[in-house]
């Protein structure tokens, strides 16, 4: 089994919320299945979002992914999460 086929239809409850969040701040998302969840798009800006409930934890290979990432990478778990990464965005 492939690593896109190990988790290309699990998706967090709170997922549809955290898009509606972002897309309702001006941002772009892009639904991934690997490395993560989100592609959010925000002033001409990349970010790659993890979306986990308030219990979820990464998997080896999203803590491995975060580890080795060079560009800015977020776990975000509540509404209120999105407006902390929006704040620290337009810094």
């Amino acid at each position: 089994m492939g690593f896109r086929n190990q988790f290309k239809n699990r998706r967090d409850a709170n997922e549809p919320e955290i898009v509606a969040a972002f897309l309702a701040q001006g941002c772009t998302v892009e639904r991934m299945d690997a490395p993560v969840d989100l592609a959010v798009g925000h002033r001409g800006r990349t970010y790659f979002v993890e979306v986990k409930t308030a219990k979820g934890e990464l998997t080896g290979p999203q803590e491995a992914f975060f580890a080795r990432w060079g560009g800015h990478a977020e776990v975000v778990r509540t509404v209120e999460d999105v407006a902390d990464c929006l704040r620290r965005w337009r810094e």
